[in-house]
Order: C-alpha cells, then structure tokens, then sequence
C-alpha cells in the first residue's frame, strides 16, 4: 500500500502564531488519497496524525513524533511537587506494529471526529500517544488541534467539552486487575485547549499557586492499608465528573472500614466516611482549585501516623507482555 501523502506544518512556532491568527488552524492536512475511503483504514489514521509512520511495517519512529513535528512526550508531577502526584509506571517495550487495537476514535459531529492513536503503553495499564481533533473536508482530513495523551485505552471514551469559554478534552478509560473476577476501574484525564493544542497540566491551586496533583481523576480506586496496631483499613473512593459553565464538578466520597486480617471472614466496619464536592474552574486555559481531593485530605493523616499501602492486586494488559517486575504494578497509587 503506498504511503499517504501528509502536508505538515513547519515547526511549532509558525504553528501557533497561525493559530492565534485564525479561528480554524489546519496543523495537519491529509489529502484527497485519504478521502476517497469511505471509510479510512486504521494504518490512515496512523499515518495522519504520527510523523514518519511506516505502513508496510505498521510502526511509527520511536520515540514518537506527531503530525505537526513535536514529540509526543508527558510528565507527571513529581510527589514532591504535588500533594498528590500522578500513576507511576514503566513503559512497556514499543510494540512490534500498530493495530486497531491503538486507535481509538469518536465522532462528536457529522465531520468532526477525536482520534488518539496509543503508540506506546505502560505497565499500569496505560497508552500514550496524539490525539487530534480532526475534521473532514472537501480537500482532505484536516488535523484542528493536536496534543499528546496518556490515559487508559480500555473502553476508551473521548469527549470535547467547554468549560465557561474553554474547551477541554475528557478521556476516560479504565484499568483491570487479573484477579478473577477481574476488577475494573474508571480513570478520566482532563487536557484544555490553547490556540490549537491540547495541553497536560497539573491542576494549581488558587490560593498559593502550588500544585495539588495531576489533572487526571479516578472515577473509583481502593486501598488497603496496614495500620500499627496490626488491624487494616479499606479506603474506597467514588466520584462522578462533569463539566459545567463554572468548570470541571467533581463529586467525591469516601468510605473508611477497619478489617481484622486475623479474622478474614469478618465483615469490614466503617469508621470514617467524608464527601466533598470540587470545582476546578478553568483559568487562561489553567485549571485552579481550592482544595485537594477528599482521597488526599483522609489519606494524608494515615500515612503520617505510620500506615503503609499494602501490595495491589497485579493489572491485565490487552495484548501487552509484561515484565515479571511489573506484575505488583498499581491499579492507581
């Protein structure tokens, strides 16, 4: 199959000022070989959106590079910058070539669609690669906005959301456990939208300026931790997510329950329960909050009194080989 012929922009300052200059950036453009398809193939969509992407091989240049010429890169904040600090995980070895199974697509118009492409994954279960908000036209598929995302590809959901006058992205995927049952759980990155890009950044706090974690929110995570005394205490967490005028609404709780481990067939016995709701408005395409979530403010004081996490149960992989040393890897930290 001969290679689909891109348009792509110089660099990424002549990008953005082309950007700021039209409502309507075209950061990359696929021409009319791509829109005769009636439907595009997933090697189309890899081709589109990964510079130098390899159809007769099915493989992109690692590391990756988008569309536009910039790496596909991320970085979470460090636990020392955050009072909570984002998934820590290994990245597993390049696959061998792209599948479907790397893309992930949604229609949010008639000719509008969200594409990602997982070109790498992670030991928790994890992708990362572009995304693009990509339209199709009379010329061809013409790429509007384009960043990097990492999230769960697993029953991936993309959505284009606007927050007072900013549009976000909103991926939610989730992870599995290989217990059996497994036990799956939902996770969401949420990613603003400046000038055509897609940006990954830590939510600020709006009183100090200071970093109160990633923007990346579990819809659902438990914990078992290992008290002094030698009793443990079960920590599950549920929360919903919605994007409002006023900014990203999320509505949290927690429940705490003592477990005896001498006496496993004893039900566990809430102690603690705490609900909050957060608003993280959307500031210069910024999201600032006011207080951590209600996970961090019940958790911190555990751990200060001398708890410890306990092993997580091991996370299923689609399609991925993992290391024996990844097999403790967490279903969320």
């Amino acid at each position: 199959m001969r290679s689909l012929p891109l348009l792509i922009s110089a660099g990424l300052s002549a990008l953005l000022l082309a950007c700021a200059s039209q409502p309507q950036p075209k950061l990359c453009i696929a021409e009319a070989a791509m829109s005769d398809r009636i439907v595009p193939t997933p090697d189309d969509w890899f081709a589109l959106l990964l510079h130098g992407f390899d159809r007769e091989q099915g493989v992109a240049p690692s590391p990756s590079v988008d569309c536009s010429g910039v790496p596909v890169v991320w970085q979470e904040p460090q636990a020392e910058e955050c009072r909570e600090p984002g998934p820590e995980a290994k990245p597993l070895p390049p696959p061998e070539r792209l599948t479907n199974e790397d893309l992930v697509l949604e229609t949010i118009e008639a000719n509008q669609r969200l594409v990602w492409i997982v070109a790498r994954r992670f030991t928790n279960g994890e992708g990362l690669g572009p995304v693009g908000l990509v339209e199709r036209t009379t010329q061809g598929f013409v790429v509007r906005a384009l960043g990097s995302l990492r999230a769960y590809p697993r029953q991936a959901r993309l959505r284009l959301e606007t927050a007072g006058e900013v549009k976000v992205l909103v991926a939610e995927g989730e992870v599995c456990t290989d217990e059996a049952p497994p036990t799956c759980r939902r996770m969401a990155r949420v990613l603003p939208l400046r000038q055509g890009r897609f940006f990954a950044e830590a939510v600020a706090s709006n009183r100090n300026g200071g970093c109160l974690g990633p923007a990346w929110f579990p819809l659902s995570r438990e914990k078992e931790l290992s008290l002094p005394n030698g009793l443990h205490s079960k920590v599950e967490f549920t929360s919903t997510l919605s994007v409002k005028p006023e900014g990203i609404v999320l509505d949290e709780q927690v429940v705490m329950s003592i477990l005896d481990p001498q006496q496993p067939a004893m039900p566990p016995i809430p102690y603690r329960r705490a609900q909050a709701q957060r608003v993280l408005a959307v500031k210069d395409s910024r999201l600032v909050g006011d207080e951590p979530s209600v996970w961090v403010k019940l958790l911190e004081p555990e751990l200060v009194a001398g708890a410890k996490f306990l092993e997580p149960a091991p996370v299923h992989i689609p399609g991925a080989t993992v290391p024996p040393e990844s097999k403790t890897a967490e279903v969320q930290p």
